[in-house]
């Protein structure tokens, strides 16, 4: 059957009914706009997505939407989308090598930014954020990151712990999107929650009802060969973050490490009756000048 984001926290009375989301209820008289009146700023701030996500009607959140992702670093934990108190699961996008949260999931032709601007329509009931990293391993105009995959795996639980506690949402279950080497950080994110002393942190692992990856080297990746030879030849003038690049070697003992980690999670959860559900979408051909990812 294919793959449905709402099958992982939907509970079984909600299934049962209709897919389509209940409309929202109609706009009072005393709420609508008249033609004999000017726009207000709030009305012209919401036209632009309107234009993009569809017509005003299948909006269902009448809470003040997040500032839009913008391009730009956006690193930590940032709120796309939210459905208000009628969402029932975070849905975190954690993008990849050289990648960040705005281009990596943007339709470059269209201007589309899929999790702020497609996915709300699908899932209206859900909060939707994104995890920006400092993951440009091969830049020739800025000095890479000297943070590790544990640096980010640590950041992304700790920024994603302290939007729930501010929100009172750390109850809420969590569905992460992730690709390429966001797809570790993410695995070793859900390590360091689970096995960290500090027990207000359990709760990342402990949510986590469902995991999508996409193109992410679990058993290493040429890539890391092509982005090594890219960082020596700028290595005379910046500075490369060579660590997280030795990780998606073939063979690497960091990435046994943190696969073997994730897998006893997965064993655990399954024996505790609440086994995360995975989804995996892989390259099949090489892409030119990379290898296989």
């Amino acid at each position: 059957m294919p793959f449905k984001f709402n099958d992982l926290f939907r509970s079984r009375e909600s299934r049962s009914r209709s897919p389509l989301p209940t409309p929202p209820p109609p706009i009072p008289e005393s709420s609508r706009g008249h033609s004999s009146q000017a726009a207000t700023p709030q009305d012209l701030a919401v036209q632009p997505s309107q234009t993009i996500i569809g017509p005003a009607s299948t909006a269902t959140n009448t809470q003040a939407s997040p500032a839009p992702i913008r391009e730009g670093q956006n690193y930590g934990v940032k709120v796309l989308y939210d459905g208000g108190t009628e969402a029932s699961v975070d849905i975190v996008f954690v993008h990849g090598l050289t990648g960040n949260a705005y281009n990596t999931w943007l339709h470059k032709d269209a201007r589309v930014h899929w999790p702020s601007e497609l996915l709300r329509q699908d899932i209206p009931d859900a909060r939707i954020l994104s995890f920006g990293y400092d993951a440009d391993i091969v830049n020739f105009w800025n000095p890479a990151s000297n943070s590790r995959l544990s640096n980010h795996a640590e950041n992304l639980v700790g920024d994603l712990v302290r939007k729930r506690e501010r929100t009172n949402t750390e109850t809420r279950k969590i569905l992460f999107v992730a690709h390429s080497l966001g797809g570790l950080v993410t695995a070793h994110a859900l390590s360091h929650s689970r096995n960290t002393v500090e027990r207000f942190l359990h709760q990342i692992e402990h949510y986590t009802a469902g995991i999508v990856f996409l193109g992410v080297p679990h058993c290493g990746a040429d890539l890391a060969s092509w982005a090594s030879f890219g960082t020596r030849m700028i290595g005379i003038l910046k500075r490369a973050n060579k660590d997280i690049v030795g990780v998606l070697e073939p063979g690497s003992e960091m990435l046994r490490a943190v696969e073997k980690s994730f897998h006893n999670i997965l064993r655990l959860r399954k024996d505790e009756g609440s086994e995360i559900s995975i989804t995996c979408f892989y390259e099949e051909l090489p892409v030119l000048g990379v290898g296989e990812v």
